[in-house]
């Protein structure tokens, strides 16, 4: 009996399920209505291709331009000598980061502040393809700066050559060394003095062996107004003199990988000339005095040499050094335009600086330095043979220690020790080391 009973359940499945079979067989479509179907899908994706299109545009717009920057802000600690005079020796302003002002009277001391020491976003721009458009600005509490704004053209033929028009770093590792990568806190006494405020008004031909012809040496030509970049907006606009600086540098690298060293090593020169804006008593590299009068020309060239050594050893090594010789100038307390705010001083002067510096990693948290640099404001006179302040020696040792919070963030504490040279011709406080070091420690995020 039961058989019988699933004999008969599985006939009529089989009827119902031939049924449905029926109704969904496919029943025939006329061509003009399966192109009218793809007709109005069409018109569908055209409209959602015309909304879209004004998106792509902009993030196409977008992807060509990058957005970095850096922020550092620090706390200070001063052990300062204050002096009474407007011509003293270049140290450290009590409150301030400026490492080359002379010191002036303060009514109260300061022996400690906190500083917002730098803080840049800048903005890259390639429209195509080996064109770039730059502008860094700064922002300090009272003022926004412009620090790089310049056009960037690349040779497409043969990936050789470099054009740049506008504002930036003239050719000096150090100073084109980014302040967001430095482990010392400073730059050195030397190149502060020489380069104030990194950047000028310019132009630089850049011929680089390295992509085309796989020669690692790198050789730039520039010519600047000389006006140092920044201060009045004067100097900023156009050139004040029609004088022009010149600057040429070329870099060599040698590799050895098997051995986990890199040699780069250079030479540079620096041709330019002061133009006197104020009239009155000078002086001459062997220290005699002579009368200037607005429009006279005063002498400023110098010649240099670097060296920098990387040993991927125990987390690695970098040993650095640069020196450089020659002839600078400036007008002290022009109204109209200092030509070196860091050299404020009327005359010229044959000088001698250099520095030597060795980093070391310790793993991929932490980092050290120490540099020593000297600079020699007057090679002809030491000792008691200086007469004035501004022609003395000064050795610097500075020390660092970095830690990487994060990838972006950095926690840096530094110290300066500035030593003078003593003279008792000059006299007063110069008998003996000024006090004049700083402590710093600095937080610093990058984006």
């Amino acid at each position: 009996m039961k058989k019988v009973i699933v004999a008969i359940m599985i006939s009529i499945c089989g009827i119902v399920n031939a049924q449905e079979v029926e109704n969904d067989s496919i029943k025939p479509i006329s061509l003009d209505s399966l192109q009218q179907a793809i007709n109005e899908h069409q018109l569908k994706f055209d409209a959602l291709n015309e909304q879209l299109s004004p998106l792509q545009e902009e993030v196409d717009r977008m992807s060509k331009l990058k957005i970095s920057g850096y922020m550092q802000v620090q706390y200070e600690m001063y052990n300062y000598q204050d002096v009474p005079t407007a011509t003293g020796m270049f140290q450290l302003k009590p409150g301030t980061s400026e490492t080359n002002v002379p010191l002036t009277t303060n009514p109260v001391d300061v022996s400690n502040s906190f500083v917002i020491r730098r803080a840049r976003v800048k903005f890259t721009y390639k429209p195509i393809e080996g064109v770039a458009f730059v502008l860094q600005p700064n922002f300090s509490f009272s003022a926004v700066t412009l620090k790089d704004a310049y056009v960037q053209l690349n040779d497409p033929w043969l990936n050789t050559f470099q054009l740049w028009v506008g504002q930036f770093n003239r050719p000096d590792y150090e100073v084109e060394f980014s302040s967001r990568d430095r482990i010392i806190l400073e730059r050195s006494r030397m190149t502060t003095i020489l380069y104030p405020q990194e950047r000028d008004l310019g132009a630089k031909f850049v011929v680089d062996f390295t992509t085309r012809y796989e020669i690692p040496l790198k050789i730039d030509f520039a010519a600047f107004n000389g006006n140092f970049g920044e201060g009045p907006i004067a100097n900023q606009v156009s050139d004040v003199d029609s004088h022009k600086d010149i600057a040429v540098r070329a870099t060599y690298s040698l590799k050895f990988p098997n051995a986990g060293l890199g040699i780069d090593f250079g030479g540079n020169g620096y041709f330019g000339k002061n133009t006197v804006f104020a009239a009155g008593t000078y002086s001459d590299i062997n220290n005699n005095p002579f009368t200037a009068a607005v429009g006279d020309i005063l002498d400023k060239h110098w010649f240099g040499a670097e060296v920098q050594m990387f040993y991927d050893v125990l987390g690695g090594f970098a040993l650095k050094s640069q020196f450089n010789k020659g002839v600078i100038s400036g007008t002290a307390g022009s109204a109209i335009v200092n030509n070196n705010p860091s050299f404020n001083f009327s005359g010229e002067r044959e000088f001698f600086g250099y520095y030597v510096e060795l980093e070391k990693n310790f793993g991929t948290k932490f980092q050290a330095a120490v540099r020593y640099d000297s600079w020699d404001p007057n090679s002809r006179l030491s000792g008691d043979s200086v007469t004035v302040a501004p022609d003395l020696r000064v050795h610097t040792w500075s020390f660092a220690f970095d830690y990487f919070f994060t990838n972006y963030t950095k926690i840096a504490l530094g110290y300066s020790m500035p030593i003078n040279e003593t003279s008792s011709t000059v006299g007063g406080i110069y008998n003996d080391d000024v006090k004049n070091n700083t402590t710093t420690l600095r937080f610093q995020v990058n984006f």
